[in-house]
């Protein structure tokens, strides 16, 4: 008979492999996406009139604050991947589905307000030049302290909940055995092999340019979520 440990070391072995496979199976896209976010990052610097171009969208980010982070995330990241996988069959049919979706759009909403004033902290504590140490700075303080502890507990909470049927009890059950190693590590996985590019690219631009951006990216991140999701659900299984 295994020892506990020995059933923790397997259980997380098997958790990392899920968000590896997660990210994996995106990868070609999530490359190429990644690849275009930063050649619009270098164009802004390049090009004038790729700046000049953007000035209007820079004010209206300034203008309507978290609020346009709010509205561009819960678009870009709830509304377009949720339509896409309704339509490709991967998501609950009828009048669940269109709960599904609101929901889907305000947590990635509130993960938004979450990550905007993240992103004023960091403009604030590090600066607002782009230098390669600042940048690197900014991204790892990102992905090693504000996305484990933070930033990734608020999408992983919200869809636990959501993809449990809504039950508190099932959530709050969820959280007393192994939410670090059969939510979070997969996710968390799934979200560097995305996420240590692509805010190297984020914050390579200016503030006002960095919620647009973030959420370029997480609308292909939101459907990685959506295949580690369904990981998870599977995985429960094997170890009942």
């Amino acid at each position: 008979m295994k020892s506990n440990s020995s059933i923790q070391s397997s259980r997380l072995l098997v958790e990392v492999r899920n968000g590896w496979q997660s990210a994996r199976a995106n990868v070609a896209p999530g490359l190429v996406i990644v690849f275009i976010a930063g050649l619009l990052a270098a164009a802004f610097y390049l090009f004038p009139v790729v700046s000049d171009s953007l000035q209007g969208l820079q004010r209206l980010r300034v203008h309507w604050g978290g609020w346009f982070s709010m509205a561009a995330s819960a678009i870009g990241a709830g509304i377009i991947p949720g339509v896409y996988l309704i339509l490709k069959g991967h998501a609950r049919r009828g009048w669940r589905a269109g709960v599904d979706l609101f929901y889907t759009c305000f947590v990635w909403a509130a993960s938004a307000m979450v990550i905007d004033r993240f992103y004023a902290f960091q403009d604030w504590w590090w600066g607002s030049a782009v230098t390669l140490p600042i940048v690197c700075g900014k991204m790892l303080t990102d992905q090693l302290i504000f996305t484990p502890l933070l930033g990734l507990q608020i999408p992983a909470l919200g869809f636990r909940f959501r993809d449990m049927n809504y039950d508190l009890f099932a959530l709050a059950n969820a959280l007393r055995t192994d939410w670090f190693i059969k939510v979070i590590v997969p996710m968390l996985v799934a979200c560097w092999l995305t996420w240590i590019p692509g805010t190297l690219v984020v914050y390579a631009l200016p503030l006002s340019l960095q919620i647009p951006m973030m959420v370029l990216i997480q609308c292909f991140f939101a459907l990685e979520m959506a295949y580690a999701s369904s990981k998870m659900n599977d995985s429960n299984e094997v170890w009942k």
